[in-house]
């Protein structure tokens, strides 16, 4: 009787450490068990510190992380005394290590900002994205601008003016930062490349105390050889190139209006571009490849592709991303619940083809992770990066910032071709933050951006383990009237079972070969 009143005894004092610890709010936000072929770890919310555990300890916090219910550990067939060490254990690294003790989230911020005195002149804003027309000459199946993508507009015929191009320059010339970067976006900008031009030579005035960037996206069609001339006599100017692959690949989603593939003028455009910058190819052509069909075979043929086109410079910057679609209500189950575990098996067996490829090509040894020359490797980088340099601290952070969150205007801006402002090119149907007429609108930016976006966010973050790891920005989160929080919930579930992939494989490569992630300390990613 006494031994049973001791074992009684123990598991009440350690039940209370774990009603503490949850604080009325679910186990699962406070961490994350993962695992590799060869180990087991946690990783702590609070303070980005990942702990290798034993089977037992394994067991036990993946046990209160499932259920989130003490009892439930009774069920795990394991012996008091195995039971009782573990818990022990788990006891002991939450007071050494200050582990499992994330506060509940009330806000969220921003890094280092007072956002209730902003105002343009203390802005960081550097970036102006420019809507240079609404028209293209391709009708590409997948574009969001394409009626059967359910796009936040489809395409349209309206140009921008020179004279909103000046008062969109204007304002960015208020800015404190010492660069600039200027893109010129559509539709496909090169309709409009006179206009590039001028807005180009006014920026040279305007901005003359600035470092000027400049860079483009283009479907590459239109380049002639007089257009590739003039963006290779550009200083600090970069093209980025839409080729999704070998013609059959490439054609069955880039088409012209009348259906035809646009394989081949892409390809001249291409290779008038690669002669006229000749040595500085590979630094200046960027390529930007969408996945639509996700098979190893498909990959095999985009990455041979890549390798053995004479147009394509070694060493140039590859982005790959799969078929965006519309935003859609979700429910949301929250995060570790039985419900959301059942759907987050279904988007793991799904989830990333892409990243399954590479890491067999790593492993089998045809590609070393740092010197890693796959068309997956901007892909991999980043959400290795993301595990890499994840915040570490000692204490579990009090303050939580708005994920992967810009503050609006801050950084960049997107002007339509009515010369409105918007927070982002990829950000679809949201609030517009001001116009070059009268300027940008702070009270806007609060409202939506800041007040509203932080107290819906905040209610699911606050359930959430990956909230200092996320990289989830205002994207799929808005309609034109404002925050539509319901559209983002199946992107946080994937984008936790992406973070937890990236987990398992960081950790796999550093048990077997960690001087190869040394080159995470180098990159810089967008």
């Amino acid at each position: 009787m006494n031994e049973t009143k001791t074992l009684i005894g123990d598991y009440k004092k350690f039940e209370d450490m774990f009603l503490k610890l949850k604080g009325g709010l679910r186990f699962s936000r406070l961490g994350k068990t993962f695992q590799t072929n060869n180990n087991k770890y946690f990783l702590d919310s609070g303070t980005g510190k990942i702990f290798e555990v034993n089977n037992n300890v394994y067991s036990v916090l993946e046990c209160l992380w499932n259920t989130d219910n003490f009892n439930q550990l009774f069920e795990l067939g394991i012996s008091d005394e195995d039971l009782l060490s573990a818990l022990n254990e788990v006891e002991e690294v939450v007071k050494s290590e200050n582990i499992l003790q994330m506060p509940p989230i009330k806000t969220m911020h921003f890094n280092n900002v007072d956002i209730n005195n902003y105002k343009i002149e203390d802005t960081q804003m550097k970036n102006l994205s420019i809507e240079m027309t609404e028209r293209c000459n391709l009708r590409c199946k997948y574009c969001v601008y394409h009626e059967d993508q359910g796009g936040f507009r489809t395409f349209g015929k309206k140009d921008i003016t020179f004279d909103v191009i000046k008062k969109a320059i204007d304002l960015l010339a208020l800015s404190t930062e010492e660069e600039a970067f200027i893109s010129f976006y559509g539709g496909e900008p090169l309709l409009k490349f006179d206009l590039i031009k001028q807005s180009i030579d006014y920026c040279s005035k305007k901005l003359s105390n600035k470092k000027v960037h400049y860079n483009m996206t283009t479907n590459a069609t239109l380049i002639t050889e007089e257009i590739a001339t003039y963006l290779s006599s550009l200083e600090n100017y970069f093209t980025t190139i839409s080729l999704d692959g070998p013609e059959l690949i490439h054609n069955k989603n880039r088409v012209f209006a009348d259906g035809t593939g646009s394989f081949e003028k892409a390809m001249k455009g291409l290779s008038n571009l690669v002669k006229a910058e000749g040595e500085n190819a590979s630094k200046r052509i960027h390529f930007n490849i969408v996945l639509d069909e996700t098979s190893k075979e498909n990959f095999e043929k985009i990455q041979d592709f890549y390798n053995t086109s004479e147009w394509i410079p070694k060493g140039s910057n590859i982005t790959t991303s799969y078929i965006t679609t519309e935003n859609k209500e979700f429910e949301y189950l929250g995060v570790g619940t039985e419900a959301e575990r059942k759907i987050a098996k279904r988007i793991e067996k799904e989830s990333d083809p892409l990243s399954d490829w590479n890491i067999e090509k790593v492993y089998s040894g045809e590609s070393a992770i740092d010197k890693n020359p796959l068309i997956s490797k901007d892909f991999i980088d980043k959400g290795l990066h993301a595990i890499h340099k994840r915040m570490l601290i000692d204490q579990p952070a009090k303050v939580h910032y708005m994920n992967g969150c810009c503050i609006p205007s801050s950084r960049k801006l997107y002007l339509t071709v009515n010369g409105d402002f918007s927070v982002c090119e990829r950000i679809g149907p949201s609030p517009f933050i001001g116009n070059v007429d009268e300027g940008i609108n702070f009270d806007k930016i609060k409202k939506y951006y800041i007040t509203d976006f932080t107290n819906e966010a905040s209610k699911y973050c606050n359930d959430c383990w990956a909230v200092h790891i996320c990289s989830l920005c205002y994207m799929n989160c808005y309609d034109e009237d404002g925050i539509h929080i319901s559209y983002r919930h199946a992107h946080c579930l994937g984008n936790r079972q992406e973070i937890e992939s990236n987990l398992v494989r960081y950790h796999e490569i550093l048990e077997s070969n960690p001087k190869s992630l040394a080159y995470l300390n180098d990159i810089v990613v967008s």
